[in-house]
């Protein structure tokens, strides 16, 4: 026991001197090995058995009693290599063996040593070169005067077959906090065709300049095939990559992340319209401007945006005008994006969402580059194999609901089942638009390639299924292998371009070739490169801080700004953004407000009469939570509750607060005025004005709204009009006494009533319309006939879609 163990103290911030040791204890006893005979046979006496200690109850903690077996070795080797923690390979050591008494101290000077022998004394750039060339990864490096990394490319062999397998739609964005060199990562992933997102690329570059991603671009497009490149790419409005993106793919559609937009729009405006009712209205009105079927509901809500926020929140206006639609309108609004084949891609959230898998991958921030390259290679398989996976599922796995649609029958096996579930949805519309294509509007055949719901119909007419070629050839590609032989230049075969790199490789001086052996030689020999990792960047500004090993990124100038009411807010998955207002302190005194009337005019307005008089405070009552939901949850939460014709033109609806002036509440908020501004001016019969005179909470069911009464007067007063959906009624109220608006100003506004309670519609545009009450043709004035004309074939739609309609009502 004459060894002698060194026992240090590692501090990060101030060091220390060695802090020394040694298991010499004094104690006489000895061993004494006599050699025995020819051969390797040695004899062991005990020469002093006195031992002046006791002997160790627990062994754990004896470098000698806690060694590793050769086996358990291995075991360490093959967990440590599949990125299993310490902890968990010691467990895992322990109940194997019950007797064993390593401890954590042995896991890691193990792992310490496998590491050193298989860096067999090569630099860290070294022995990332080496694995990348033994996986037959693509990559390439750029160095700067230091002969260090200035930028980094690589790519898996089975993700550039992706790549080439699936060109059309990319997603770029970088992240941070990646690696201790501070480097930001270019991630550049895909989207197979059961919608699997696939990470293509990886690129480390030093600073994000036109410059680096025009060489990052120039990598990625010097793997893919000339006749195949991208035809959409996503991104956010990050300007170096957008013009690297020109300028290396200039034929490409460059669309830009709605999530992202949102969020910026968040951020400039939330401030100004002080994040009350009027943010509320705002980003209604924008997420409808955004998502505009056509030119005309576009220039409809902008000038309803004009009309609303003029004046003392210009500045909101001005900066969505000014920063987004004037120049990039055609990359993120509906219209306009959905004229290009992008599959549903109009977020960057596959690259977000590829970001988060690639940092709960690499646990911390201060990876080098072999650490992370390692990481990210062991995601990469587990990727390639679930993509696999899909692919079988998808030619050997038929669901039970295909089975029972005709049109389908030539499209299983032979084409995703992601794609059949569109095709199955979109095949849902065709009792409503039939063969008529200007009803259809072919969204899904111009941005998914996909049959729309007139063509099905036309071949439903002839008892046909859909043909195969019909559907886009990225849902028919159900594997990894590159739809063409990859051939960059016919003309010029590989054997000619060594013969012609001899010529000029002789052609050069006995300097020049050194250097260009020299580079050959890193290429043959990855072991012989001089190529360095770049020095860590240390903040040399400012307090010194504790060292900062996560990858959880800093918040964005948007989570600042929503962080009040985040609880308050709800993404969906296309990037729109719908909130509903913080609650407000209830005021005791609340100025009137007026309206102005025309005298001339019978319209009566549908606004209440505010008084000057204290309000009681209510009792507290159960409220029905206001939500914002989509139209699967809207099918899910109400069941039967609306009229089937119309569910599925449904895109959206927002709930109110349910108080008993939720019919009132919910005009108001599709009329732009926010829900909480349902309290003005009033003129109307007894009746109508005894259901308008009530201003607080909770009213009986005898001031309620009341359909269709106040339907006249929300169409006279506002010049709008109004549906209303139930399963009792459904009706049409049209304007009495004005001429009809052109068509790019009428605003169409839709209420649903489930369970007396009322709630706010947005539908599809040329969704068919319920009947007019035929009381419309009595009171109307003749100049508003005209009204009722450009409606008819949608009122017909209608009709064809419903059997019959409410008794107790005439309609027209």
């Amino acid at each position: 026991m004459n060894s002698e163990v060194d026992l240090s103290i590692d501090h990060r911030k101030k060091k220390h001197s060695k802090s020394t040791g040694t298991k010499k204890c004094g104690c006489p006893f000895q061993l004494k090995g006599l050699n025995i005979g020819p051969g390797d046979e040695w004899k062991v006496e005990v020469v002093c058995g006195v031992h002046n200690h006791h002997s160790a109850e627990y062994l754990e903690g004896h470098s000698y009693a806690g060694r590793l077996s050769k086996e358990e070795n291995n075991l360490l080797m093959d967990m440590s290599k599949s990125l299993v923690r310490p902890k968990d390979i010691l467990y895992t050591i322990k109940r194997r063996d019950g007797k064993n008494v390593t401890t954590m101290k042995t896991i890691y000077n193990a792992r310490h040593k496998s590491r050193v022998v298989e860096k067999a004394s090569r630099s860290e750039m070294q022995l990332l070169l080496c694995r990348l060339s033994d996986h037959k990864y693509i990559n390439w490096h750029r160095t700067d005067d230091t002969n260090c990394v200035s930028d980094l490319f690589w790519a898996h062999p089975d993700s550039v077959n992706l790549l080439h397998a699936f060109p059309h739609v990319l997603v770029m964005d970088c992240t941070y906090k990646t690696n201790r060199f501070r480097y930001p990562l270019l991630q550049i992933v895909g989207v197979t065709s059961t919608k699997l997102t696939f990470s293509a690329a990886f690129a480390y570059i030093s600073s994000e300049k036109e410059d680096n991603y025009m060489w990052a671009l120039n990598r990625l497009k010097s793997i893919m095939n000339t006749n195949c490149l991208p035809s959409v790419i996503v991104t956010d409005r990050e300007m170096a990559l957008m013009n690297a993106i020109c300028n290396v793919f200039p034929s490409v559609r460059h669309l830009l992340c709605r999530w992202h937009i949102n969020r910026c729009v968040m951020k400039a405006c939330k401030g100004i319209l002080k994040k009350g009712e009027k943010w509320e209205q705002f980003i209604v009105l924008w997420n409808m401007l955004v998502l505009a079927k056509t030119e005309v509901d576009y220039e409809r809500n902008l000038l309803e945006m004009d009309r609303i926020f003029e004046g003392k929140y210009s500045k909101a206006l001005d900066y969505v005008k000014v920063n987004w639609l004037k120049e990039y309108k055609d990359r993120f609004v509906a219209v306009w994006t959905d004229t290009c084949m992008h599959f549903g891609n109009t977020t960057s959230n596959r690259a977000e969402s590829a970001h988060s898998q690639l940092k709960r991958q690499l646990g911390t921030s201060q990876c080098n580059f072999e650490t992370s390259w390692a990481k990210i290679h062991a995601m990469l398989v587990l990727q390639h194999t679930e993509i696999k996976a899909s692919f079988e599922k998808s030619q050997s796995f038929v669901q039970h609901e295909f089975n029972k649609v005709s049109l389908l029958k030539d499209l299983i096996g032979y084409v995703s089942i992601v794609a059949l579930e569109e095709i199955l949805c979109e095949s849902k519309r065709i009792q409503y638009v039939g063969a008529d294509p200007i009803a259809c509007g072919c969204v899904i055949r111009r941005s998914h390639g996909l049959p729309c719901a007139h063509e099905m119909a036309e071949l439903s007419r002839v008892f046909r299924p859909i043909p195969l070629h019909c559907v886009h050839p990225h849902w028919r590609k159900l594997d990894m292998f590159p739809t063409a032989q990859i051939n960059d230049n016919l003309d010029s075969p590989e054997d000619a371009k060594i013969d012609v790199f001899v010529n000029w490789f002789k052609s050069n001086d006995s300097d020049t070739k050194r250097h260009i052996g020299m580079k050959l030689q890193e290429i043959m020999d990855p072991k012989s490169s001089t190529l360095r990792e770049s020095q860590v960047k240390i903040k040399t500004k400012g307090r010194p801080s504790n060292f900062d090993k996560s990858t959880r990124r800093l918040p964005s100038a948007f989570e600042l700004a929503e962080s009040d009411c985040n609880r308050n807010s709800r993404t969906l998955s296309d990037g729109v953004v719908y909130t509903k207002p913080p609650p407000k302190k209830r005021k005791k005194q609340a100025p009137p407000l007026t309206v102005n009337h025309d005298t001339q005019s019978s319209a009566l307005a549908i606004v209440k009469i505010e008084t000057t008089l204290p309000k009681k405070r209510p009792p507290k009552l159960p409220v029905h939570k206001q939500q914002i939901v989509n139209p699967e949850d809207l099918t899910q939460q109400y069941n039967d509750k609306l009229p089937a014709a119309i569910r599925p033109f449904i895109m959206g609806a927002k709930d109110v607060k349910s108080d008993g002036n939720c019919g009132f509440r919910a005009i108001a908020g599709l009329l732009g005025y926010g829900e909480n501004s349902w309290r003005k001016n009033v003129e109307s019969k007894r009746e109508v004005e005894y259901r308008l005179d009530y201003f607080d909470d909770y009213p009986l069911e005898d001031r309620w709204m009341l359909i269709p009464e106040m339907g006249y007067l929300i169409a006279n007063c506002y010049n709008v009009v109004l549906m209303h959906f139930s399963n009792a009624i459904s009706l049409m109220f049209l304007p009495m006494e004005s001429h009809p608006l052109p068509e790019y100003q009428r605003r169409e506004i839709s209420i649903g009533l489930v369970e007396k309670h009322f709630v706010q519609l947005h539908l599809q545009p040329h969704h068919p319309m319920p009947p007019v009450i035929n009381r419309w043709l009595d009171i109307s004035n003749l100049k508003a006939f005209d009204w009722y004309s450009p409606y008819r074939d949608r009122i017909d739609n209608w009709k064809e879609l419903t059997d019959s309609f409410d008794v107790h009502l005439d309609v027209y």
